[in-house]
């Protein structure tokens, strides 16, 4: 959840966490509970304000401006109902396992600030802080990240173009010194067990293993490392996760047992919202016990 906090040296103090439940919606996710089932939509939202977080990242941001019209209207609506429950995640994986080298726990080594803090002086540069912290809350809501990021949608691709072209390029070049020396594979990208304190790079270096593997039967094409990365940050660090068919299948195939989120395609996102329902009653009566 996202709040702004005063503080002493600091007007812009922000404070984002993640309570209770995680979920990782993917551009595809997010349009078909925005535009399709009417209840469904109402049901997802409901269990949101009952205890989960929507991980969010720049580049949900810059394919959700892309749709115009009614279309977009819908699905800002929708991005709007969420509220301040969502935070915001990094997009680029090695950094993030680089946090976890640093001893950093999982709320930060996912968590990309820049992100916040460049929407947060966007909107308030010249507003008195005392208004600020008064509207946090409707400050926060997503709706108003995409407009914010819609003007930036063509930089944001370019940016996702480069970080999906170094990721195949060096899935390619991988593949090549695998072929050359096989046991190079499980030198520098060994089948990883899964570490809690290590969620990002388990995802990280499991999948790498995983492409390096297939691409010896399928071409790496553009899109595939956005996908990737998507894969690893949304595995890594929620409850509940939104993939394409075949990044669930690889996710499913990683080494167990593990506590990555558990993965659905388009046609399953009447179970996921089942799932997140129930594992909120689950969390509730836990909660309940413990007080």
């Amino acid at each position: 959840m996202i709040r702004v906090k005063p503080e002493q040296n600091s007007p812009l103090s922000l404070h984002a966490s993640v309570g209770g439940l995680a979920i990782f919606l993917d551009a595809f996710a997010i349009k078909e509970l925005a535009r399709r089932d009417r209840s469904r939509r109402n049901r997802f939202i409901a269990a949101v304000h009952r205890g989960a977080e929507v991980l969010f990242s720049v580049s949900n941001a810059a394919e959700l401006s892309g749709p115009q019209g009614e279309s977009f209207v819908e699905i800002r609506n929708f991005m709007n109902e969420i509220g301040p429950h969502w935070f915001p995640v990094e997009l680029d994986p090695m950094l993030v396992a680089q946090r976890e080298r640093q001893g950093k726990p999982s709320d930060q080594s996912c968590f990309s600030g820049d992100f916040l803090k460049g929407y947060l002086q966007s909107r308030v540069s010249s507003s008195p802080k005392e208004r600020v912290i008064g509207v946090s809350e409707e400050l926060f809501t997503l709706g108003h990240v995409m407009d914010w990021l819609a003007p930036q949608r063509e930089s944001i691709a370019r940016g996702k173009r480069e970080l999906d072209r170094a990721l195949i390029e060096k899935i390619k070049d991988h593949r090549a010194q695998h072929e050359v020396d096989p046991g190079w594979l499980d030198k520098h990208f060994p089948a990883l067990p899964f570490t809690p304190a290590f969620p990002g790079t388990f995802a990280y270096v499991n999948l790498v293993r995983v492409l390096i593997l297939e691409s010896r039967s399928f071409v790496i094409m553009p899109g595939d490392g956005i996908d990737f990365c998507q894969a690893v940050i949304g595995s890594a660090f929620s409850t509940f996760a939104t993939l394409d068919k075949k990044w669930k299948r690889r996710v499913e195939t990683l080494p167990q047992p593990n506590k990555l989120a558990r993965i659905y395609y388009s046609p399953e996102l009447d179970v996921l919202v089942d799932d997140i329902e129930s594992a909120l009653v689950l969390l509730e009566e836990r909660t309940s016990v413990s007080s």
